[in-house]
């Protein structure tokens, strides 16, 4: 199993314990063997490998611009969608009440566990190896990106108020993680649309994630 991921990455990893550690969720082991701190690598390695491809494809944008596009890229919809591509839920170790809880789903789980397959690849091969494969699941998007983003709340209220609506709603739906890691579930309300919920480890994250959702609930592509 381990090979087809490694072909699907185009990387094979010379201590192969790296790539197995990435796939361990917290819940399966003890914390020596879980992927937290190459998750936390791998986030800081994304966002250089990202902010180096726009500063090569976008040479006359200025810092606002470039800076939101780099946001645009890193959230976790984004790592989700690599996750499905690589088919990343059927590779993942988790404890059995993870996995009756719908582990294998979780957005949280399957963002985080592609940072840490970044941060694995950076240990295993160095940064360039890690660029490669961001290039290689965010580049093509990241070079042909037309203008850069508009903030997901501020269109949400824009389109609320053009079409005579309340503004949105957002609410903490929950609280998870520890103290040091703390994971937030925020949800936003349209009146007469409904709810999107989103998670993220900052209050911030989650309910800019759950504006991109309800966007695109009502057909507004960003």
């Amino acid at each position: 199993m381990s090979e087809n991921l490694e072909k699907k990455i185009s990387y094979t990893f010379s201590d192969p314990s790296l790539l197995e550690k990435s796939l361990t969720h917290s819940s399966a082991g003890n914390k020596e063997c879980d992927n937290e701190r190459l998750e936390f690598l791998g986030d800081r390695v994304l966002g250089l490998s990202v902010a180096d491809q726009l500063f090569t494809f976008f040479p006359e944008e200025e810092e606002g611009s470039l800076a939101k596009r780099h946001a645009g890229f890193v959230q976790q919809s984004d790592l989700v969608s690599v996750a499905q591509v690589l088919g990343l839920a059927d590779h993942l170790k988790l404890s059995a009440g993870e996995m009756k809880s719908g582990g294998r789903m979780k957005e949280k789980i399957l963002s985080d566990a592609v940072e840490a397959l970044i941060g694995a690849i950076y240990l295993d091969g160095g940064f360039d190896a890690s660029h490669n494969f961001i290039k290689k699941f965010w580049g093509e998007r990241l070079r042909l990106q037309k203008s850069p983003p508009e903030d997901a709340k501020s269109k949400l209220q824009e389109w609320a108020q053009a079409n005579a609506l309340p503004l949105p709603e957002y609410k903490l739906a929950g609280k998870s993680g520890t103290d040091h890691a703390p994971i937030f579930e925020m949800e936003v309300l349209v009146e007469g649309v409904g709810k999107t919920i989103s998670t993220a480890a900052s209050k911030r994250a989650a309910e800019k994630s759950a504006a991109i959702k309800m966007l695109k609930k009502i057909g507004i592509e960003l």
